[in-house]
């Protein structure tokens, strides 16, 4: 896209007019949308710019799959500019593990195992993982321990 003048100030959706051109592009099925990480997908993925559903574990979710999530606007710059930061920081293809500590409280860990897919808390002490915790782990065992 390209301005036909340079704007003197911020834009919003109602300032912005896409004037329709012609394209080299015989038809709408010859576009190729798909993503470099072979999943398969070639829906272009845009979260809209929504406090309750783009956040930073949604940026990264769907950065994941060739996707882009519009931070609100009415998020503090600060707080934008460390969830860029941090979805930037996160590998393109293994999701961000849930990590405890061994003092936490298996309570803790079942409140977090649906967090992810794959149902698995990686325990962590002084940096380093020293075990896996599932559901059928915290099964029969006292919540508080």
């Amino acid at each position: 896209m390209r301005f036909l003048n340079e704007p003197s100030f911020d834009l919003t959706y109602d300032d912005v007019f896409m004037v329709p051109s012609h394209s080299t592009i015989a038809s709408r099925m010859e576009v190729d949308l798909s993503s470099s990480d072979s999943t398969g997908t070639t829906i272009p993925i845009v979260v809209a710019n929504m406090t309750a559903i783009s956040g930073r574990r949604m940026a990264e979710t769907i950065a994941r799959r060739g996707g882009i999530s519009v931070i609100p606007q009415d998020i503090p710059h600060a707080i934008v500019h460390d969830v860029i930061a941090w979805v930037k920081a996160r590998h393109t293809f293994f999701d961000t593990p849930i990590t405890l500590s061994p003092t936490q409280t298996i309570a803790e860990a079942m409140s977090l195992l649906n967090k992810r897919a794959h149902g698995a808390i990686v325990v962590v002490e002084n940096g380093k993982p020293i075990g896996i915790i599932t559901e059928d782990d915290c099964e029969g065992v006292d919540r508080f321990a």
